[in-house]
């Protein structure tokens, strides 16, 4: 009967230490310890439309449905992908609200340039040269105590991937020299080919410069959107963020497919890390 009773008592006290020493509760407890600083929501958008279409550069009249894309998901920063020119970035800032500070790249050798867009005051804006086009990027703090970011909006080219490896190499020697204390993103459509399935030039090197070009890009950064699936028609992953390989987390990577409007032939990236 005693033993009976003893052996109740250690159960009990068993479940008790249990519940008040639970690893699994220390874990989650110790995890989101890490990183509960400032989120960083980061979204890459080509709003152009499809290759055969006569103007394939962004059109006006579906400026309006991606300024509210933009409003409903609230990037702290966006980077878009074949806009016609500075009109287009004043009529997009219109229907956002000026919300949003922007900014866009000389056109240098194409018909379509690239902008950046950051939620944040303050922000400086510089256009570098890459290879024969231009790629524009935001220098921002959400708040003053956080190191600053540093935002590329970039566009390689479609059909050379000659072009394409030159200019990544281009955009990530820049991007690379930015300050020690900055948090460096680069985001944009790079056309990469990097299965043979999906290589749409025949009788060509596609595979292997995209390959190295994109192999360049890891050497320095991380690609936050590896899991988040195909970005383009035809289930084609081409549009990335890159960014730090280490003093950030990962918190959300999506493909908005329900966002496209008109016969735009890219859906938005969002990216959502934990400074």
């Amino acid at each position: 009967m005693w033993a009976k009773i003893l052996l109740t008592v250690l159960a009990l006290l068993m479940i008790a230490c249990a519940i008040r020493f639970d690893p699994s509760r220390s874990r989650s407890l110790l995890g989101s310890g890490q990183h509960d600083g400032a989120r960083l929501r980061l979204l890459t958008w080509n709003i152009g439309y499809a290759a055969l279409e006569d103007d394939s550069r962004a059109h006006t009249k579906d400026l309006r449905a991606v300024a509210d894309t933009i409003l409903s998901k609230d990037p702290d920063a966006v980077a878009l992908q074949e806009l016609t020119g500075p009109d287009q970035l004043k009529v997009l800032l219109g229907f956002l609200h000026n919300r949003y500070q922007g900014a866009i790249a000389p056109t240098g050798s194409a018909d379509r340039v690239t902008a950046v867009l950051v939620k944040a005051r303050g922000a400086r804006f510089d256009n570098f040269a890459a290879d024969q086009k231009y790629a524009v990027a935001a220098t921002f703090r959400l708040r003053p105590e956080l190191p600053q970011i540093v935002f590329v909006s970039a566009h390689a080219d479609a059909f050379k991937a000659e072009r394409r490896r030159v200019f990544t190499g281009d955009v990530v020697d820049w991007a690379r020299n930015r300050p020690n204390d900055s948090a460096v993103f680069v985001a944009g459509d790079f056309n990469f080919e990097l299965n043979a399935k999906d290589e749409s030039h025949l009788y060509t090197d596609n595979v292997k410069n995209d390959s190295e070009a994109y192999s360049y890009v890891l050497k320095y950064f991380r690609d936050l959107g590896r899991e988040a699936g195909y970005t383009a028609v035809d289930d084609r992953r081409i549009d990335y963020v890159f960014g730090p390989p280490e003093t950030v987390a990962l918190r959300r990577a999506e493909v908005l497919r329900d966002a496209a409007v008109g016969k735009m032939d890219h859906w938005p990236v969002l990216i959502e890390v934990a400074l």
